[in-house]
């Protein structure tokens, strides 16, 4: 006989699931309070960034504690695993530009207009997962609320796919005539590059948590 949810947890103890999405959302809001820094430096606090990052790396392992030690949980542990590694990774790539910005300083003291672009694509990104991840917290994942809360990430990560695409563009008319700065042109490519990984990272995790819905569908 199928023992009722109250029985179970009595038998083996109660269920981490209400924990794991209280550090999950808590670790999707640092992303958004990282985005919401980045964008107001420019990304060039690369140490109050790096602050952010910690921040995350702590919540992170907590998480992982608790998955390695539960019993019962609403998600398969591997999707729980995989979904925080994925949020934590669009915090790394914020630290990841940074540091790019700290190394070609020179070239990105003062951002150009693209990468302030794809900034603020980022950072909307970012704020529409965290807003997804909240719905982890719910007893129930609808499938179309999720599927439209992800509508978001995709148009943000299209935004900055078309960002790019125009930025790449002037890079080439800019820098192909001969004696370019082919530091100027690499420090620039590769940014624009890591920010537009931004919203491909957010992306991915809306991913997952659609992923998780149909699982509960």
């Amino acid at each position: 006989m199928k023992k009722p949810p109250g029985a179970v947890a009595r038998l083996f103890g109660p269920s981490q699931n209400d924990e794991f999405a209280d550090l999950l959302f808590q670790l999707a809001n640092v992303g958004v309070e990282c985005a919401a820094h980045f964008r107001a430096t420019d990304g060039q606090d690369l140490p109050g960034i790096v602050v952010f990052e910690r921040k995350a790396d702590k919540l992170v392992d907590q998480i992982h504690e608790l998955l390695d030690n539960a019993f019962i949980m609403r998600f398969d542990v591997p999707d729980a695993m995989r979904l925080t590694d994925e949020i934590d990774d669009v915090i790394d790539g914020m630290r990841g530009a940074a540091a790019h910005i700290d190394i070609y300083k020179r070239y990105l003291s003062e951002l150009r207009p693209e990468a302030r672009e794809l900034i603020v694509t980022g950072e909307r990104s970012i704020q529409a997962l965290r807003n997804l991840v909240e719905t982890l917290g719910n007893r129930k994942l609808p499938l179309t609320t999720v599927r439209n809360l992800a509508r978001a990430i995709n148009e943000a990560e299209s935004e900055a796919d078309k960002i790019i695409a125009r930025a790449e563009r002037g890079l080439v008319v800019e820098f192909s005539a001969p004696g370019a700065r082919t530091l100027e042109f690499v420090a620039l490519e590769k940014l624009y590059a890591m920010l537009e990984e931004m919203t491909d990272d957010a992306k991915r995790c809306g991913k997952l948590i659609i992923s998780l819905a149909r699982k509960e569908a």
